[in-house]
């Protein structure tokens, strides 16, 4: 943070997308003597962007001045009638109080919880904690489970862990891109200036996608797909390269199991066939295919062209196959590289905020996992549950039949946003109570909802998010949230204090192995972080030792 006369800078992150960039903001005082930011740029010293901003992170001042922000929490005594004000710490041992009757009326499992990726890094880690460890429940999603989940599964199953084995920095040394189901001009833009940059200096783009967008508008070879056989093409490139003498043989025979399987899999996909499904010619085919082979260096991006699939997990895996076959991962200007949506998805994703996650890329489905949590937590062992949750469609049917009495929505408008609205509204007008946690006072969930409690922004609070590419920044606060609104995490923190749980909420534990708040500037962080006795995961500026993968056909 640095000043000068009555204007103070503070360096924090853009909360637009899963890029990450710095931005740092120019805070003035208003006319009623309240901190106001007054302007926006990019962060030089920030490594995602270094100083470029997109249009969306250089009007945030509009976005931050924005009218409807929740000054106060909110009660709705009546369905369909207008919330009235309440005092917040009412509004918190009201929502402690319900939750706390209807688990112990109709058990845990009739209380659920929906978060999202634009939460810190702390307030996801204490929903989950809260959901899991305390009130003993799996019903805890995340509108992640509409984006990035497939994505998160693919990883795990083809790689062991669910996070991009690149960064940024592979942009600078890539001689192909393949952009696929994702329109990087539009949706990422500082990212896209990074890969143009690399086209400017001979660099090959291949852009998959069933429409002309501004991203294929810039590539070398334009493969314009029939909508939902992503699958075919991928798996039809890779036969291309293992008939094209392609492979990297060491490479298959030291970090990859199961490669023997595959060639008779790949037989079901030769050029022609692969042609007539996906509608792409053959010889594009076969260009795309030896572009990709003969590189000495390649990466791959996508997002929810891919992601957003009934097979959107297999389409992560043929995908990382195509790298594991040619030996294009683990190095510089290597590695499949998905593109999150939201600026702290990715660490949702280390938090466990779905299915059977636990902090720290941990799983319920695990023992050892499960007994480290529950001795962190302070837990009997065995407290933790080993089944899993459905996912948010199934959570919403659920609430919708009357399984599920209460839900809890911080951050995130399920209404507007998961697919089969109709769904969604009959399950929350089924609850018998619904919280929603927002900044905003009306949106299509908060008219839903009997307690709103108010939510302070991202330029008002503390805290850390992580990026695409597993980069930590600290979230810092530029201004004072209006009136009563709070943190995420201390609404968290406090509704679980008030439901019997103070012990357990109202102490510090350490930060995230490697790192804490104070490293994240000025040096780059990501996580793994190295820790204090030197046993780290290298940074991404290195070239990480790949582990064995399994190609999935």
């Amino acid at each position: 943070m640095v000043g000068g006369s009555d204007v103070t800078r503070v360096r924090t992150v853009c909360s637009y997308c899963g890029v990450g960039c710095g931005i740092v903001l120019d805070v003035g005082h208003g006319p009623d003597g309240r901190r106001t930011v007054r302007k926006a740029t990019g962060d030089r010293a920030h490594p995602a962007n270094a100083g470029r901003l997109c249009a969306k992170g250089a009007t945030s001042v509009d976005l931050l001045s924005a009218p409807g922000r929740l000054a106060t929490a909110k009660v709705r005594r009546e369905r369909g009638t207008a919330p009235a004000d309440l005092d917040v710490d009412a509004a918190i041992t009201e929502t402690a109080r319900r939750l706390r009757s209807i688990v112990d009326t109709h058990g845990p499992d009739a209380v659920a919880v929906y978060v999202s990726g634009q939460m810190t890094l702390e307030a996801q880690y204490l929903a989950n904690k809260l959901v899991k460890g305390f009130i003993g429940t799996n019903q805890i999603e995340s509108n992640s489970r509409l984006c990035m989940a497939s994505a998160g599964s693919g990883y795990r199953l083809s790689l062991g862990a669910d996070g991009p084995p690149g960064s940024y920095d592979d942009f600078d040394h890539a001689d192909v891109f393949l952009v696929i189901g994702a329109n990087m001009a539009d949706c990422h833009p500082i990212l896209f200036l990074r890969l143009r940059d690399r086209l400017k200096a001979g660099a090959k783009l291949i852009v998959v996608d069933p429409r002309r967008t501004a991203t294929a508008d810039q590539a070398d070879l334009f493969l314009q797909i029939r909508p939902g056989t992503d699958l075919a093409l991928l798996n039809g490139l890779l036969q291309l390269i293992v008939a094209n003498g392609h492979l990297d043989h060491d490479f298959i025979a030291a970090h990859t199991e199961g490669w023997e399987a595959m060639p008779a899999f790949l037989a079901g996909y030769p050029p022609g066939r692969v042609a007539e499904i996906t509608g792409i010619p053959e010889a594009d085919l076969r260009r795309a295919a030896d572009l990709i082979g003969s590189a000495a260096d390649w990466t791959s991006c996508w997002t929810m062209g891919l992601n957003q699939s009934t097979h959107g997990t297999w389409n992560t895996n043929a995908l990382i196959n195509l790298h594991l076959a040619t030996g294009a991962i683990c190095r510089p200007g290597s590695g499949p590289f998905s593109l999150t949506g939201q600026p702290n998805a990715m660490g949702g994703r280390e938090m466990g905020y779905m299915g059977p996650g636990l902090p720290g890329q941990r799983s319920v489905l695990v023992p050892q996992d499960r007994a480290f949590t529950e001795d962190v937590w302070g837990l009997p062992a065995g407290t933790l549950r080993t089944d899993v949750g459905k996912g948010t469609v199934e959570m919403f049917s659920r609430m919708a039949e009357g399984h599920i009495k209460a839900c809890w929505i911080i951050c995130t408008n399920p209404v507007a946003s998961v697919g089969n609205r109709r769904t969604v509204i009959e399950a929350l007008e089924a609850a018998e109570f619904v919280v929603a946690q927002d900044a905003f006072a009306e949106t299509e969930t908060t008219a839903y909802a009997d307690v709103i409690l108010p939510a302070a922004t991202w330029s008002e609070t503390d805290g850390i998010m992580v990026n695409s590419e597993r980069t930590l920044t600290r979230v810092r606060p530029a201004v004072d949230p209006p009136g009563q609104a709070l943190p995420d995490w201390q609404l968290i923190a406090r509704v679980a204090t008030e439901m019997g749980h103070g012990e357990a909420f109202t102490r510090a534990t350490g930060s995230t192995r490697g790192r804490s708040s104070r490293s994240t500037r000025p040096t780059r962080r990501r996580w793994p972080s190295p820790t204090a006795t030197g046993s780290r995961s290298p940074p991404a500026a290195d070239a990480p030792s790949c582990p064995r993968s399994s190609p999935t056909g």
